[in-house]
């Protein structure tokens, strides 16, 4: 058996990393239901193996972030969306739309991590964030994950008055399957004539074909994805989704998205599609913003009590949140 932490010491991952990955290895031990073959019982175990971790390595979110719970509907039903509202600041604020990862199966906005990230992005942003609960394959394959979001962006814009923030001050952001959920949003609202106003991409999954990447070959030993076959397979099922895009290396035109900051992270399987996006959107003159977290795995961001390149990354996720509620130009700049 590999020994996935030693293997990432010796790769040169920063040491506060194989700590954590030393304790995902250790919690995830005593969660065999990790292993079921039922959906929702891996999902409820990796919840609490993400809960566990991130009370140990995540800090505490500002208390006074204010935490309100809305059921938003959409053309499935009803999904879950939970606002941070940051304390004391003015109005009309910015608004941002939060899409969290898990891979398409995993995930939710109730994670531990997702909450004590969100409270301080929002406290220290000055930004009103709000988090999709959006519904998850192999229950619910592609397209309706990306349906909830769409529908919770259209949500927000019409219900933006009633939370004191300008309808054409959103903008949207999400961490691996939700970087891959937020780009798509983002072209989807281009092309219905919406202009948002910027997208966070942390770690994203901006393409389903990565595993000609470099950084696949190389780095997908430190990083649990499985098998990407049976993933792709279980968020796309049985639909055909020819002429829809289904990762947003799809989009072939990326003139007029938003200004954009890109997150990767130097020894993440998704680091090499993801700075060739990003690449992508500079070349189609998308003002954006790029940066490698050096000595960082998929996921390992999140791990800001032990991590000052962890806590670096917050603070440029919040600088750039804190710059664009703060201009005054166009939404363009």
């Amino acid at each position: 058996m590999v020994n996935v932490p030693e293997l990432a010491r010796a790769a040169g991952v920063e040491p506060a990393v194989v700590d954590w990955l030393a304790a995902l290895v250790e919690i995830a031990e005593g969660l065999p239901e990790l292993q079921s073959p039922d959906p929702a019982r891996r999902r409820g175990a990796a919840n609490e193996l993400s809960d566990a971790v991130a009370r140990r390595f995540t800090l505490i979110g500002e208390a006074q972030c204010v935490v309100s719970e809305y059921q938003v509907p959409t053309r499935a039903g009803q999904i879950t969306v939970l606002h941070y509202r940051p304390p004391g600041q003015e109005r009309p604020r910015l608004g941002h739309l939060s899409l969290h990862g898990g891979g398409f199966v995993l995930g939710s906005v109730r994670e531990v991590v997702n909450d004590r990230l969100l409270r301080h992005r929002a406290a220290a942003g000055g930004v009103d964030i709000f988090a999709v609960e959006y519904r998850l394959a192999p229950e619910h394959p592609f397209p309706a994950g990306l349906e909830d979001c769409l529908d919770a962006l259209n949500w927000l814009i019409e219900a933006a008055p009633q939370f004191g923030i300008a309808p054409d001050r959103i903008g949207i952001g999400g961490i691996s399957a939700g970087g891959n959920l937020a780009g798509l949003v983002a072209a989807h609202a281009r092309d219905s004539g919406l202009l948002l106003d910027h997208q966070v991409l942390e770690v994203p999954g901006v393409s389903l074909d990565i595993e000609q990447d470099d950084s696949y070959r190389q780095f997908s030993a430190l990083s649990d994805f499985g098998d990407l076959s049976e993933l792709r397979a279980a968020y796309l099922g049985t639909a055909d989704p020819v002429g829809a895009w289904t990762a947003p290396a799809e989009i072939v035109d990326l003139t007029g998205l938003p200004p954009t900051l890109m997150l990767t992270a130097e020894f993440d399987p998704l680091r090499d599609s993801g700075e060739r996006y990003a690449a992508r959107l500079a070349e189609a003159d998308v003002p954006t913003q790029s940066w490698r977290a050096p000595g960082h795995l998929h996921g390992s961001t999140s791990i800001t009590a032990s991590s000052a390149i962890a806590r670096e990354w917050q603070s440029r996720v919040i600088d750039f949140l804190r710059h664009r509620a703060g201009r005054t130009a166009s939404p363009r700049t």
